[in-house]
């Protein structure tokens, strides 16, 4: 994204939350990068590893799993040749490693096709994603925030952002999802970038 969009976003942003208004002044423009893509099996992989995992474990065992399939991103060629024990002696689960093999073997069959998926509106991408095994809703959110880099995803379901907007907004623990999404109306169509500086 140019200097132009992003402060086309950021405007759009402070004038209708006087509280994103704060947290954009505090933490700078750099976190307005719509349209950033990493690449979308990498992507869904770490995602997956991710679940339920703090950051750093996260980033600990997709190293560790990096380094045996000895590249920087993930290939599902070269994860399908790596043994099932060795993947598990990274730190992955029994399950996850079922995820993993399953979306692995759908792209090398061609039943997942990255460039296709690309095409699809989020609702649609969402929907194919879910289809396989341990990817739900956070999973494919994610994916449309960094792997396409689609500008106005919420993905409500994930823990740091609630909290975060518990913080900011002062809301409740057990706020109903209902007042997370009303507060996050007035971002649209940049909730995707409003989520990154409740992130940061």
């Amino acid at each position: 994204m140019n200097d132009k969009a992003a402060n086309i976003v950021l405007a759009h942003l402070k004038k209708s939350d006087p509280v994103m208004a704060g947290l954009i002044n505090s933490h700078g423009p750099s976190l307005a990068n719509i349209g950033k893509k990493a690449n979308p099996f990498h992507v869904l992989v770490r995602t997956i590893i991710n679940q339920q995992l703090s950051v750093k474990a996260g980033q600990t065992i997709v190293a560790r799993i990096l380094e045996k399939q000895n590249g920087r991103v993930f290939n599902a060629e070269k994860l399908q040749c790596i043994k099932d024990q060795a993947i598990r002696d990274c730190g992955v689960s029994k399950n996850k490693l079922r995820y993993i093999r399953s979306i692995s073997q759908a792209v090398i069959s061609g039943e997942l096709n990255f460039r296709v998926l690309k095409t699809f509106d989020d609702n649609a991408v969402i929907n194919t994603l879910t289809q396989y095994p341990g990817i739900g809703p956070w999973t494919a959110e994610l994916f449309l925030m960094s792997a396409l880099g689609r500008p106005d995803v919420l993905p409500i379901g994930d823990l740091i952002l609630r909290k975060s907007m518990q913080q900011h907004y002062k809301l409740d623990s057990d706020s109903e999802e209902h007042i997370y999404r009303e507060i996050a109306e007035a971002w649209r169509p940049y909730r995707t970038i409003a989520s990154r500086y409740l992130w940061s």
